[in-house]
Protein backbone atom coordinates (compact mmCIF):
# COMPACT_ATOMS: atom_id res chain seq x y z
CA UNK A 1 0.00 0.00 0.00
CA UNK A 2 1.72 3.18 -1.12
CA UNK A 3 0.87 6.12 0.60
CA UNK A 4 1.51 9.83 -0.42
CA UNK A 5 1.77 12.90 2.04
CA UNK A 6 1.09 16.33 -0.14
CA UNK A 7 2.54 18.73 1.99
CA UNK A 8 5.18 18.12 4.20
CA UNK A 9 5.42 20.89 6.78
CA UNK A 10 4.78 20.64 10.46
CA UNK A 11 2.50 18.06 10.54
CA UNK A 12 3.08 15.95 7.42
CA UNK A 13 6.56 15.47 8.34
CA UNK A 14 6.08 14.43 11.83
CA UNK A 15 3.69 11.92 9.97
CA UNK A 16 6.64 10.90 7.65
CA UNK A 17 8.31 10.16 10.68
CA UNK A 18 6.15 7.69 12.21
CA UNK A 19 5.90 6.29 9.00
CA UNK A 20 9.53 4.94 9.27
CA UNK A 21 8.91 1.65 10.21
CA UNK A 22 6.51 0.78 7.84
CA UNK A 23 8.53 1.67 5.20
CA UNK A 24 9.01 -2.16 3.71
CA UNK A 25 5.23 -2.75 3.74
CA UNK A 26 4.33 0.83 2.77
CA UNK A 27 6.21 2.73 -0.06
CA UNK A 28 5.96 6.30 0.61
CA UNK A 29 6.33 9.37 -1.51
CA UNK A 30 6.36 12.80 0.10
CA UNK A 31 5.86 16.21 -1.69
CA UNK A 32 6.77 20.13 -0.55
CA UNK A 33 6.94 22.98 -2.48
CA UNK A 34 10.42 24.16 -1.59
CA UNK A 35 13.31 22.67 -3.73
CA UNK A 36 15.62 22.87 -0.38
CA UNK A 37 13.08 20.65 1.61
CA UNK A 38 13.58 17.76 -0.99
CA UNK A 39 17.13 16.51 0.30
CA UNK A 40 15.82 16.44 3.87
CA UNK A 41 12.76 14.63 2.49
CA UNK A 42 14.53 12.46 0.44
CA UNK A 43 15.62 10.60 3.41
CA UNK A 44 12.17 9.93 5.04
CA UNK A 45 10.74 8.52 1.37
CA UNK A 46 11.09 6.13 -1.25
CA UNK A 47 10.68 9.75 -3.37
CA UNK A 48 10.33 13.49 -2.84
CA UNK A 49 9.16 15.54 -5.14
CA UNK A 50 8.20 19.34 -5.80
CA UNK A 51 4.31 19.62 -6.20
CA UNK A 52 1.90 22.50 -6.21
CA UNK A 53 -1.23 20.46 -5.57
CA UNK A 54 -3.42 23.34 -7.40
CA UNK A 55 -0.90 22.01 -10.89
CA UNK A 56 -2.86 18.80 -12.28
CA UNK A 57 0.03 17.33 -13.67
CA UNK A 58 2.67 17.72 -10.95
CA UNK A 59 -0.38 16.37 -8.16
CA UNK A 60 -1.12 13.48 -10.60
CA UNK A 61 2.20 12.43 -10.33
CA UNK A 62 2.63 12.54 -6.66
CA UNK A 63 -0.80 10.58 -6.39
CA UNK A 64 -0.02 7.83 -9.14
CA UNK A 65 -0.08 4.08 -7.35
CA UNK A 66 -1.29 5.73 -4.24
CA UNK A 67 -3.43 3.68 -1.87
CA UNK A 68 -3.70 6.52 0.53
CA UNK A 69 -3.31 10.04 0.17
CA UNK A 70 -2.45 12.45 3.05
CA UNK A 71 -3.46 16.27 2.44
CA UNK A 72 -1.51 18.37 5.23
CA UNK A 73 -1.09 21.36 3.47
CA UNK A 74 -0.13 24.98 4.47
CA UNK A 75 0.15 28.17 2.50
CA UNK A 76 3.66 29.11 1.95
CA UNK A 77 5.50 31.75 3.75
CA UNK A 78 4.04 33.99 6.88
CA UNK A 79 1.33 32.43 8.62
CA UNK A 80 -0.35 35.73 8.40
CA UNK A 81 -1.36 34.86 4.46
CA UNK A 82 -5.06 36.46 3.25
CA UNK A 83 -8.01 34.63 2.79
CA UNK A 84 -7.06 34.33 -1.17
CA UNK A 85 -4.24 32.84 -0.35
CA UNK A 86 -5.69 30.26 1.66
CA UNK A 87 -8.27 29.76 -1.05
CA UNK A 88 -5.32 28.85 -3.30
CA UNK A 89 -3.84 27.08 -1.01
CA UNK A 90 -6.82 24.68 0.06
CA UNK A 91 -10.13 25.03 -2.09
CA UNK A 92 -8.10 25.19 -5.17
CA UNK A 93 -5.71 22.29 -4.31
CA UNK A 94 -9.07 20.23 -3.15
CA UNK A 95 -10.70 20.64 -6.27
CA UNK A 96 -7.95 19.90 -8.52
CA UNK A 97 -7.45 16.51 -6.39
CA UNK A 98 -11.31 15.72 -6.96
CA UNK A 99 -10.87 16.42 -10.85
CA UNK A 100 -8.56 13.95 -10.84
CA UNK A 101 -9.86 11.04 -9.34
CA UNK A 102 -11.16 9.51 -12.03
CA UNK A 103 -7.38 8.88 -13.36
CA UNK A 104 -6.81 7.65 -9.88
CA UNK A 105 -9.03 4.30 -9.38
CA UNK A 106 -6.59 2.65 -7.10
CA UNK A 107 -6.54 5.77 -4.59
CA UNK A 108 -9.04 4.57 -1.90
CA UNK A 109 -8.20 6.79 1.45
CA UNK A 110 -8.30 10.24 1.25
CA UNK A 111 -7.48 12.02 4.40
CA UNK A 112 -6.63 15.88 4.97
CA UNK A 113 -6.03 18.17 8.13
CA UNK A 114 -8.52 20.39 8.76
CA UNK A 115 -8.87 22.94 11.72
CA UNK A 116 -11.26 23.85 14.73
CA UNK A 117 -11.31 26.89 13.23
CA UNK A 118 -14.66 25.91 11.27
CA UNK A 119 -16.32 26.05 14.61
CA UNK A 120 -17.76 29.39 15.52
CA UNK A 121 -18.17 30.66 19.37
CA UNK A 122 -20.29 28.32 21.70
CA UNK A 123 -20.12 30.95 24.54
CA UNK A 124 -18.11 29.03 26.39
CA UNK A 125 -20.11 26.04 25.45
CA UNK A 126 -18.72 22.36 24.09
CA UNK A 127 -19.23 21.57 20.34
CA UNK A 128 -18.13 18.40 18.32
CA UNK A 129 -18.53 16.60 14.58
CA UNK A 130 -22.16 16.99 14.99
CA UNK A 131 -22.23 20.92 15.81
CA UNK A 132 -23.06 22.93 12.44
CA UNK A 133 -20.27 24.66 11.52
CA UNK A 134 -20.08 28.59 11.52
CA UNK A 135 -17.00 29.84 11.30
CA UNK A 136 -17.77 33.40 9.98
CA UNK A 137 -15.75 35.00 7.22
CA UNK A 138 -12.08 34.55 6.76
CA UNK A 139 -9.38 31.64 7.24
CA UNK A 140 -12.32 29.33 8.69
CA UNK A 141 -14.78 29.87 6.32
CA UNK A 142 -12.16 28.91 3.20
CA UNK A 143 -11.00 25.80 5.40
CA UNK A 144 -14.62 24.64 5.36
CA UNK A 145 -15.73 25.33 1.96
CA UNK A 146 -12.42 22.96 1.46
CA UNK A 147 -13.92 20.63 3.96
CA UNK A 148 -17.11 20.74 1.37
CA UNK A 149 -15.20 19.40 -1.52
CA UNK A 150 -14.11 16.44 -0.04
CA UNK A 151 -17.22 15.42 1.60
CA UNK A 152 -18.80 15.47 -2.43
CA UNK A 153 -17.24 12.40 -3.32
CA UNK A 154 -18.75 9.40 -2.80
CA UNK A 155 -17.09 6.43 -4.44
CA UNK A 156 -13.60 7.13 -1.58
CA UNK A 157 -13.00 7.06 1.49
CA UNK A 158 -12.59 10.25 3.26
CA UNK A 159 -11.53 11.04 6.57
CA UNK A 160 -11.31 15.10 8.02
CA UNK A 161 -9.47 15.63 10.80
CA UNK A 162 -10.40 19.03 12.26
CA UNK A 163 -7.14 19.80 13.98
CA UNK A 164 -6.75 22.27 17.28
CA UNK A 165 -3.67 24.74 17.97
CA UNK A 166 -0.50 23.02 17.23
CA UNK A 167 2.25 22.57 19.97
CA UNK A 168 5.23 20.71 19.84
CA UNK A 169 8.96 21.07 19.15
CA UNK A 170 10.49 24.05 17.43
CA UNK A 171 7.07 25.81 18.32
CA UNK A 172 7.87 27.01 21.77
CA UNK A 173 5.06 28.31 23.72
CA UNK A 174 7.25 30.08 26.31
CA UNK A 175 9.22 31.63 24.01
CA UNK A 176 6.15 32.58 22.05
CA UNK A 177 4.64 34.24 25.03
CA UNK A 178 8.30 35.71 27.08
CA UNK A 179 7.35 38.83 25.03
CA UNK A 180 4.24 39.50 26.85
CA UNK A 181 5.21 39.65 29.97
CA UNK A 182 4.42 42.75 31.83
CA UNK A 183 2.31 43.95 28.66
CA UNK A 184 -1.21 44.83 28.57
CA UNK A 185 -3.52 42.83 26.50
CA UNK A 186 -6.94 43.95 25.12
CA UNK A 187 -10.17 41.95 26.76
CA UNK A 188 -9.76 39.66 29.91
CA UNK A 189 -8.75 36.45 27.71
CA UNK A 190 -11.42 34.34 29.72
CA UNK A 191 -12.01 32.75 26.00
CA UNK A 192 -11.04 29.02 25.81
CA UNK A 193 -8.47 27.87 23.32
CA UNK A 194 -7.92 24.10 22.19
CA UNK A 195 -4.61 22.11 21.53
CA UNK A 196 -2.98 19.10 19.58
CA UNK A 197 0.40 18.35 19.96
CA UNK A 198 2.00 17.50 16.57
CA UNK A 199 2.81 13.82 17.84
CA UNK A 200 -0.65 13.14 18.12
CA UNK A 201 -1.66 15.43 15.07
CA UNK A 202 0.62 13.09 13.46
CA UNK A 203 -0.48 9.99 15.43
CA UNK A 204 -3.89 10.18 14.55
CA UNK A 205 -3.10 10.99 11.03
CA UNK A 206 -1.15 7.36 11.34
CA UNK A 207 -4.30 5.60 13.45
CA UNK A 208 -6.60 6.51 10.58
CA UNK A 209 -4.74 5.13 7.81
CA UNK A 210 -4.67 2.20 9.74
CA UNK A 211 -8.33 1.75 10.70
CA UNK A 212 -9.55 3.37 7.76
CA UNK A 213 -11.45 5.91 9.24
CA UNK A 214 -13.91 8.05 7.67
CA UNK A 215 -16.27 10.90 8.36
CA UNK A 216 -14.45 14.26 10.65
CA UNK A 217 -12.73 13.76 13.45
CA UNK A 218 -11.73 16.41 16.34
CA UNK A 219 -8.39 16.18 16.97
CA UNK A 220 -7.78 17.78 20.35
CA UNK A 221 -6.11 17.02 23.46
CA UNK A 222 -8.15 16.61 26.75
CA UNK A 223 -7.76 20.19 28.23
CA UNK A 224 -9.88 23.58 26.48
CA UNK A 225 -7.85 26.06 28.09
CA UNK A 226 -8.63 29.75 28.91
CA UNK A 227 -6.49 31.57 26.97
CA UNK A 228 -5.71 33.83 30.10
CA UNK A 229 -4.79 30.36 32.29
CA UNK A 230 -2.76 29.36 29.81
CA UNK A 231 -0.71 32.76 29.15
CA UNK A 232 -0.33 32.95 33.29
CA UNK A 233 0.64 29.32 33.61
CA UNK A 234 3.82 30.32 31.03
CA UNK A 235 4.71 33.22 32.05
CA UNK A 236 4.36 32.42 35.77
CA UNK A 237 6.66 29.00 35.12
CA UNK A 238 9.31 31.63 33.43
CA UNK A 239 9.30 33.87 36.83
CA UNK A 240 8.09 36.74 34.78
CA UNK A 241 5.46 39.19 35.32
CA UNK A 242 2.03 38.88 34.55
CA UNK A 243 -0.50 40.13 31.36
CA UNK A 244 -2.26 42.76 32.49
CA UNK A 245 -5.81 42.29 30.69
CA UNK A 246 -7.16 45.95 30.04
CA UNK A 247 -10.89 44.83 29.15
CA UNK A 248 -12.68 45.79 26.03
CA UNK A 249 -12.67 44.09 23.05
CA UNK A 250 -10.66 41.07 22.30
CA UNK A 251 -8.92 40.24 19.15
CA UNK A 252 -10.47 36.09 19.81
CA UNK A 253 -13.67 36.62 21.07
CA UNK A 254 -15.02 33.23 20.07
CA UNK A 255 -15.05 30.79 22.40
CA UNK A 256 -15.91 27.08 22.57
CA UNK A 257 -14.46 23.97 24.24
CA UNK A 258 -13.86 20.96 21.35
CA UNK A 259 -14.82 17.45 22.42
CA UNK A 260 -12.34 14.82 21.63
CA UNK A 261 -15.08 11.82 21.85
CA UNK A 262 -14.77 10.46 18.59
CA UNK A 263 -11.20 10.81 18.75
CA UNK A 264 -11.05 8.79 21.69
CA UNK A 265 -14.29 6.00 20.39
CA UNK A 266 -11.56 5.31 17.38
CA UNK A 267 -9.28 4.05 20.30
CA UNK A 268 -6.29 6.82 19.52
CA UNK A 269 -4.82 7.14 23.48
CA UNK A 270 -3.61 10.20 23.30
CA UNK A 271 0.28 10.94 24.01
CA UNK A 272 0.37 14.50 25.30
CA UNK A 273 -3.60 15.32 26.82
CA UNK A 274 -2.64 18.38 28.30
CA UNK A 275 -0.69 21.53 27.11
CA UNK A 276 2.79 21.70 27.69
CA UNK A 277 4.05 25.15 27.98
CA UNK A 278 7.40 24.18 26.87
CA UNK A 279 5.97 22.75 23.66
CA UNK A 280 5.29 25.62 21.65
CA UNK A 281 1.91 26.78 20.27
CA UNK A 282 0.94 29.01 16.82
CA UNK A 283 0.65 32.91 17.21
CA UNK A 284 -2.19 33.70 19.71
CA UNK A 285 -4.42 35.13 16.91
CA UNK A 286 -4.78 31.87 15.28
CA UNK A 287 -5.92 29.74 18.22
CA UNK A 288 -8.73 27.22 17.07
Amino acid sequence: MAVTIIGCGYVGTALAQQLQPRRQQWPLRLTTTREERLSSLEELADSALLCDATNPDQLMAALQGSRVAVLSLGPKGDRQVDANGYRRTFVDSLACLKSLLPRLPELEHILYTSSCAVYGDANDGWVDEATPPDPGPGHGSVLLESEEILTGIQDRHVCILRLGALHGPNRTLDARLKGLAGSERPGNGHQFSNWIHVDDAAGALLAAIDGGWTGVVNVVNDEPIRLKDLVHRSLSGQNLAPVRWSGGESQTPRSRRIRNDRLKSLHYRLRHPVVNTQSGVLPLNQVP
